[in-house]
């Protein structure tokens, strides 16, 4: 198949402009969290008690990390044309039942791969029942599907339908465009670990301290990139990524933080379901680089 969206040729005014329009864009998703953590602070909001899973506990500050970069990416796409071609709101495109179903597959595939290494290894335990006070898996993973579908179409929206689509046409070679766009993906996360997020469930996702998993995260969340990125330049559409990312939240979220899924020692690094585990690198940064050389192969 032909991918939808190539990386173009932009010269002169346009290249310009697509490095203009994403510096500036970059500044607002990198910087907003933070200024929004702080107005959150300022205004007696609670901090650290955020749901990831919900809306509930989310803060005015949580709402605009989310909404401010997508405004940014809609006012610069109409006011400030940069000629790098459409955000991918389409559900029109060459063999879509096939990529949703890849998309909507692939994480219970490749958790049900870690899980079974890591119990395997005598590294993790798993059980269907939840810690005491905790939802059962299935109730959990229908009481999030809708909040995580609003909020995975804003921001595959930002980071796949704008971001890509800008990256894509700064002249930068390879896989520098997806790396590009992980890096800010991973930075923009940061107020949510370090402000919003409990501790109790931080601690529950990691037992790697922050020296140590910072970087480690950075690296799985360009991995992801590749791989969402590429879903993007296949298919012209967003919608494949947020239903993998849909996918994925709604599953790993309660194994993780419900009692599920219990890692040993540092276990999660090398066996987890999460972005920094090396399983997580391997999987889905290798489908993302075959997916990469299909495409620059046709």
């Amino acid at each position: 198949m032909t991918a939808v969206i190539q990386a173009r040729s932009v010269t002169g005014p346009s290249r310009l402009r697509a490095r203009v329009n994403f510096a500036i864009f970059a500044i607002v998703v990198v910087g907003g969290g933070w200024l929004f953590a702080a107005w959150d602070r300022a205004t007696g909001q609670l901090s650290g008690t955020a749901d990831t899973t919900s809306t509930s506990g989310s803060t005015a500050g949580q709402g605009l990390w989310l909404l401010a970069p997508a405004l940014t990416a809609l006012a610069l796409h109409f006011l400030s044309k940069d000629g790098a071609g459409p955000l991918g709101l389409t559900l029109r495109f060459p063999g879509r039942v096939r990529w949703f179903a890849f998309a909507l597959a692939l994480f219970p595939m490749a958790a049900a791969l870690c899980v079974a290494i890591a119990t395997a290894t005598g590294a993790a335990t798993f059980s269907l029942a939840p810690s005491p006070g905790k939802p059962a898996l299935a109730e959990a993973i229908v009481a999030a599907l809708g909040f995580l579908l609003i909020k995975n179409v804003l921001e595959e929206f930002i980071f796949r339908g704008y971001a890509t689509r800008t990256a894509m046409a700064l002249g930068l070679p390879g896989l520098a465009p997806h790396a590009l766009v992980g890096l800010l993906w991973g930075l923009w996360h940061l107020p949510l670990y370090l402000v919003w997020m409990r501790p109790a469930d931080f601690d529950a996702t990691t037992s790697l301290p922050w020296p140590w998993f910072l970087p480690w995260f950075l690296v799985g969340i360009v991995a992801l990139a590749v791989l969402y990125g590429e879903l993007r330049l296949r298919t012209g559409s967003i919608w494949p990524g947020v239903a993998l990312h849909t996918v994925s939240n709604a599953l790993s979220t309660p194994l993780l933080l419900h009692g599920h899924l219990r890692l040993e020692g540092h276990a999660d690094a090398w066996f987890g379901i999460a972005p920094h585990a090396i399983t997580s690198m391997v999987i889905f940064g290798g489908l993302g680089l075959v997916l990469y050389r299909r495409r620059i192969a046709e």
